[in-house]
């Protein structure tokens, strides 16, 4: 239930996205997100267990990339 609210309420309307969805864009798996999370190459909020991941961080980590 908690889970639930949170998502609801940080979206990717919000700015937001979630490990699951951000694995599934990036064809990625979900440890190579967390791990991502863990070297500080995307910005994220930890809440409880969930973690909400800025999209504008994925944004600046793919132009980086590219470049």
């Amino acid at each position: 239930m908690k889970n639930s609210f949170i998502r609801e309420h940080l979206n990717k309307k919000n700015g937001f996205i979630s490990v699951e969805e951000l694995a599934n864009s990036l064809l990625v798996s979900k440890k190579t997100v967390y791990r991502m999370i863990k070297d500080k190459k995307i910005i994220s909020i930890k809440l409880g267990s969930y973690y909400a991941i800025k999209i504008s961080s994925v944004k600046k980590l793919i132009q980086e990339v590219i470049v």
